[in-house]
């Protein structure tokens, strides 16, 4: 990509709501992200398999999904600012590793984009999924106006996790 006087960007994360990040990564320089445009990756879908010290659990990754979609915002980002949009990328989730997807615009355009996500991890321990990962992700894609449907199946994600590891918890004790 280099050459390129921007560079398209798919946003399915954290980076979603930049006044989130800020609030999140308080003192830290937040790189100024460009506003994007409404789109949906093609064939790949959300695994929360990576764990995440930072998160207290398991956090997610883009992996190959045939017939899935990802919600999220198409942001074409100027080349000097790729540097710093991938450190705050590796700051929030650990998405260190760069990946192609396909997008589909609100308009009905599909193009090639780049992704951050984290990478497979290698024989991670058992542990649970990070509720407040979960409910960060939704918070970022009702602050970034992603439709409802999506919102609330974040959101009802984050309700179910918080459930399930309640009820383990209680049925240790």
């Amino acid at each position: 990509m280099p050459g390129s006087s921007s560079l398209p960007w798919f946003v399915f994360s954290l980076t979603l709501a930049p006044e989130l990040v800020r609030e999140r990564l308080q003192g830290a320089s937040v790189p100024e992200l460009p506003t994007g445009e409404l789109a949906e990756a093609l064939d790949v879908g959300l695994v929360y398999d990576v764990p995440s010290a930072d998160w207290g659990g398991r956090v997610a990754r883009l992996v190959e999904a045939p017939g899935q979609r990802v919600m999220g915002l198409l942001r074409t980002v100027p080349s000097p600012a790729w540097g710093p949009v991938a450190r705050l990328e590796a700051l929030l989730g650990g998405a260190t590793g760069e990946r192609p997807v396909r997008v589909r615009t609100a308009s009905g355009a599909v193009r090639a984009a780049r992704a951050f996500s984290p990478a497979e991890p290698r024989n991670p321990p058992p542990g649970p999924v990070s509720v407040a990962f979960l409910v960060a992700l939704a918070q970022a894609a009702e602050h970034a106006g992603l439709p409802s449907h999506y919102v609330e199946r974040l959101q009802a994600e984050a309700h179910l996790v918080r459930t399930v590891q309640r009820a383990q918890a209680d049925r240790v004790r």
